[in-house]
């Protein structure tokens, strides 16, 4: 299939394209980018499609974004994507926003039963039979000039979101859930706020390990990372890695060459940046709760009792079970019950799900607590 586009590497293109954008109800949208040695990702391509005509946007060759970020938070023009978290993420980071009104058109399909993480190539086929090309999905798009390849790659990203949103949104209607879809959309609109650094340890996999004034020290490590890693916009593990992180806290060590036999740790870490870690060894030496181990084997079995609630509400609304509750919230839950703290549904459990979850939870949430 040929598809015919536009490539717009001017400010006074952006703007010209925009504007006609702007007139269209609905837009697709897509991004290439890359991620390979940075914090944050690199823009490398804006795709956008209405009304039969598809824009190429240059990230490398604009410099006023204001057209763009006008429409993509214009709330007359419904941005239509796939899978679409990363994008939000760059255009946050990118441009400050996130798109908005938005449809996503994986989730969509996940709440009509097409499977949970359909990819765009076998969406297009179910609902159209039409076959994409993915054969550029590896390419770098940081580099000039662009392939043809590659920009008719990218075109066809977008040339069919259209149609599909246009079936899905039909097929959301006749099965009763358009407006829990729609809640969802809102909800992944919201700006989402950076990690607080000093929670970074938290997330770190074995962190539950240490103990005391470790768990001190490895937060204000694990804050320093992820600070440095923002400021120098490279990978957190480039840097330096959870492993000698953890270490480091564990051991405590008091010099140069003991920060050298840590783990995984690089001379070349230990002469950039080891004092760094020596002060902050020392002074970030407070006595902290440990952080939430993983579910012993008593837990595990309560755990699945929560679970299959969710199972069972997912059964009843006829939708992907990761739809209903995620593992992530149910933790969240499980966490009070450790903590012996009253039953509160999570922030993403508001809405349409509380009606499905919060009885039958807060029931069983009781049960485990006079149990334990």
């Amino acid at each position: 299939m040929t598809l015919a586009y536009q490539y717009i590497d001017t400010n006074e293109g952006l703007e010209t394209a925009c504007q006609r954008l702007a007139e269209a109800p609905a837009v697709a949208l897509d991004t290439e980018f890359m991620r390979v040695d940075t914090f944050y990702p690199i823009p490398g391509l804006v795709q956008l499609a209405a009304a039969g005509e598809t824009f190429l946007i240059d990230p490398l060759a604009i410099d006023v974004w204001q057209p763009l970020q006008i429409l993509l938070t214009d709330p007359g023009t419904l941005k239509v994507m796939h899978a679409c978290s990363e994008d939000l993420e760059l255009f946050q980071h990118w441009l400050g926003l996130r798109p908005s009104p938005m449809a996503d058109t994986q989730i969509a399909a996940a709440f009509v039963d097409m499977g949970l993480s359909p990819g765009y190539q076998s969406l297009v086929r179910d609902l159209l039979g039409e076959e994409v090309d993915k054969g550029e999905t590896r390419s770098d798009w940081i580099q000039r000039p662009l392939r043809d390849s590659q920009c008719h790659y990218a075109a066809m990203d977008v040339a069919h979101l259209m149609q599909c949103y246009d079936l899905l949104a039909q097929r959301l209607q006749d099965k009763g859930v358009w407006q829990w879809y729609v809640e969802d959309m809102q909800r992944l609109a919201q700006p989402k706020p950076a990690l607080d650094p000093a929670l970074a340890y938290t997330q770190m996999k074995n962190a539950w390990r240490l103990q005391g004034k470790a768990v001190g020290r490895l937060r204000g490590l694990a804050a320093w990372r992820e600070q440095t890693a923002r400021s120098e916009n490279r990978p957190k593990n480039f840097v330096v890695k959870d492993t000698s992180l953890i270490e480091m806290a564990r051991t405590n060590p008091s010099d140069l060459n003991a920060l050298g036999l840590c783990q995984d740790v690089r001379p070349s870490s230990v002469r950039r940046y080891g004092k760094q870690w020596l002060s902050l060894l020392t002074s970030c030496s407070e006595v902290l709760p440990s952080v939430s181990q993983p579910l012993s084997k008593i837990e595990n079995k309560h755990y699945k009792q929560l679970h299959k609630i969710v199972t069972d509400q997912a059964a009843s609304a006829a939708i992907q079970v990761q739809l209903m509750g995620r593992k992530k919230e149910l933790l969240e839950v499980f966490e009070g019950i450790r903590k012996q703290q009253p039953f509160t549904l999570p922030n993403n459990w508001q809405g349409w799900r509380e009606a499905f979850l919060a009885q039958p939870i807060a029931e069983e949430y009781q049960h485990i607590q006079e149990l334990r």
